[in-house]
């Protein structure tokens, strides 16, 4: 049995220790701390995998307590998540001058606190990504490349190397960036959808079997619930509206977006976000639109053909 990875909790409050260690135990080893200093104190002799780290607490705050903690070897480099029940510029700037990996805004919900540790271990390689992930992120480094915005495709490909991932995916994603490197974009471009072609056959059989059937119509609806949770700055039912819609066999086209969506909403910026959904939208309704035009064009030359045949058997 594979060993537990040590999360710290710092907080003040008692119930938010133990409703925090209820959400995470059974895939976890928690360590909870009630002040900053037990938890100073504690890392003085043993390590931890990441700290999930309170800013509003009395004598010595967050923001102190990750100075200390930065000082000493088993802290130097350890994730820290900041819990916090408001995001002001200060808390911000500090934060990220202490290596902050991300902000959790109190009250949270489990499935936004487990998401996001997740996502902390995978940007650190301790877990895997999901190959589904790694499509629609490589999809978009494809699009970056496409259209000319190389620095930012040479950005996400240093990203996603630094995951967890399959060695046939990462070995080509460096076949691609070495390309991008030297200036050949169709080189890197073809590496690309080569790597594209090679997730897709593997996800197939699972999506057909896995994923839930949803219409055009419904995708429409939903996205409309999740552009009132934007419009509404209901930034964690938004996300949770989002993870939910992924779960759904969606196309391509659909899911690449949600993916991006989800990541501004996850960095605070539902002002993009919004943008995104509504661009969305258009071009759900505008597919859906085809579709409908699609099925009706048909029924009317069935009509049309049911008609004939019927004045023709008249004549015989």
């Amino acid at each position: 049995m594979l060993e537990k990875m040590k999360i710290m909790v710092v907080d003040d409050n008692t119930v938010n220790l133990a409703t925090v260690e209820q959400e995470l135990k059974d895939k976890y080893e928690v360590i909870p701390m009630i002040s900053g200093r037990r938890a100073i104190k504690y890392l003085y002799r043993e390590r931890v995998d990441l700290i999930l780290l309170d800013v509003q607490m009395p004598i010595m705050d967050g923001i102190d307590t990750l100075r200390e903690i930065r000082t000493q070897p088993n802290g130097t480099t350890v994730p820290v998540i900041f819990l916090t029940s408001k995001k002001d510029k200060t808390t911000v700037i500090e934060g990220g001058k202490l290596g902050i990996m991300d902000y959790i805004t109190k009250p949270f919900d489990s499935e936004d606190l487990q998401g996001r540790i997740e996502r902390v271990f995978k940007r650190l390689g301790k877990l895997p990504m999901e190959e589904e992930e790694i499509f629609h992120r490589i999809n978009g480094i494809l699009t970056d490349v496409k259209e000319e915005h190389l620095k930012a495709a040479g950005t996400k490909m240093e990203e996603v190397l630094g995951y967890q991932i399959n060695e046939d995916i990462s070995g080509r994603i460096k076949n691609a960036q070495e390309k991008l490197g030297k200036g050949n974009t169709e080189g890197c471009a073809s590496m690309l959808e080569r790597i594209l072609r090679m997730l897709e056959k593997n996800l197939s059989a699972t999506k057909k079997s896995s994923a839930l059937p949803i219409s055009t119509g419904e995708i429409n609806a939903r996205l409309l619930y999740i552009l009132d949770d934007v419009s509404n700055f209901k930034i964690r039912e938004s996300i949770s509206k989002v993870a939910d819609l992924l779960r759904y066999d969606v196309p391509d086209y659909v899911a690449t977006r949600l993916v991006v969506i989800k990541e501004r909403l996850d960095n605070f910026d539902d002002d993009e976000a919004e943008v995104l959904v509504r661009d969305l939208l258009e071009e759900v309704k505008k597919s859906n639109a085809f579709t409908v035009g699609m099925r009706e064009a048909t029924a009317e030359k069935e009509k049309e053909s049911d008609y004939s045949g019927y004045h023709y058997n008249r004549l015989l």
